[in-house]
């Protein structure tokens, strides 16, 4: 599916987003507009920052459109103000929806943030672009939460919820601040969880849909961070990990704040700004040095003759939702102080565990 207006086209049309995107500091989110709509990258200093921000070497032969995009970048870069800009061009004039979803069904753009506040912030956003000319002739119907289009299609600010997006034919969900979001297995909504849900959602969309998701780094674990470590200086994905400081997104921003921020607090100022993920948030033992003690591949260690190995185990709490975990492990002789994980099991619960009642002791009732 071709859309109608690129997205790029749509940022430098003033009919369409006036002048806001047409500031000088705002190139380098045109790029990242270049990218999601495929389109060539012409200028060096526009393959330079591609080669930076990715980690990748930029082939225009190769380089398709972005479909699944997760922007990690420093606070005040303009993720939020690029991640409306994307909701209202998708869902308003992208394409005519009419064509491609069925009698009854609707198009739906989901512009998800941390929180209700977060939530507010995207959705004044959205209200600024859509109050001009081009785009306020394509609303039809306007509420708090969801603004309808001629097109078919809708666009809906809430706060980020695994159940809001099962069972809706999404054309789009776009995340903000999304390393901020829940990362625990028990988690309903937690990161994970939506975007599990927004992958069925977009299945039936001629181009798969997109899926964007921003955020300024935080700990080193959740979706987010497994997407970075995953994508970042891939070669071999078309989806797309962008890894950039504050100041490089956004040059009008002052160095001095970015310099008085690291003095006061360093560890938080580096990852609000500069874009590095933080230690002191980090889990009992840092990921990185698990991850250097970690023979990748070994699923288990066969048992071996005269050596001793040592059982541990964690039981299952009594709330139905704790796993039971086994380790064995065993002390090498020759290597001091080292001790082997070689095998790790883990029970789930199927259910809440069943309570004896025990009789009284004056008449032995139930």
């Amino acid at each position: 599916m071709k859309p109608a207006i690129t997205l790029t086209q749509a940022l430098a049309d003033p009919d369409i987003f006036g002048t806001v995107f047409s500031a000088p500091s705002f190139w380098t989110w045109r790029v990242v507009a270049k990218v999601i709509d495929g389109e060539p990258l012409v200028e060096q200093r526009e393959i330079e920052l591609f080669r930076e921000c990715t980690g990748r070497i930029y082939n225009r032969r190769t380089r398709r459109a972005a479909r699944r995009l997760f922007l990690l970048a420093g606070r005040r870069a303009g993720k939020d103000r690029f991640l409306s800009a994307v909701g209202c061009w998708r869902a308003a004039i992208a394409a005519d929806w009419r064509e491609h979803i069925s009698a009854g069904e609707g198009a739906v753009c989901l512009l998800l943030g941390a929180d209700r506040k977060q939530a507010g912030i995207l959705r004044r956003y959205c209200d600024g672009l859509l109050r001009m000319p081009l785009l306020a002739k394509e609303v039809t119907r306007q509420t708090d939460d969801v603004v309808e289009f001629r097109n078919g299609a809708s666009l809906e600010v809430a706060t980020n919820s695994a159940s809001l997006i099962r069972g809706r034919s999404a054309i789009a969900v776009l995340g903000s601040e999304c390393c901020h979001w829940r990362t625990d297995e028990a988690a309903a909504s937690s990161d994970e969880e939506v975007v599990a849900g927004a992958e069925p959602s977009m299945a039936m969309v001629p181009d798969g849909g997109l899926l964007l998701l921003g955020s300024s780094v935080y700990r080193k674990r959740g979706f987010m961070h497994r997407m970075y470590r995953k994508l970042h200086g891939n070669d071999e994905s078309d989806d797309l990990c962008w890894f950039a400081s504050s100041r490089t997104m956004n040059p009008r921003l002052p160095q001095s704040i970015v310099d008085k921020a690291i003095a006061n607090d360093a560890a938080k100022a580096r990852a609000e700004y500069e874009n590095i993920w933080r230690e002191d948030v980090a889990d009992f033992v840092p990921l990185d040095i698990v991850e250097a003690c970690t023979d990748f591949g070994v699923v288990e260690r066969p048992p071996e003759r005269g050596i001793r190995y040592v059982a541990y185990h964690d039981a299952a709490g009594g709330t139905g939702k704790d796993s039971f975990t086994l380790a064995i492990c065993h002390a090498e002789p020759s290597m001091a102080g080292r001790v082997f994980v070689d095998l790790v099991r883990e029970r789930k619960p199927t259910g809440a565990p069943r309570r004896r009642a025990w009789p009284c002791r004056r008449c032995r009732c139930a």
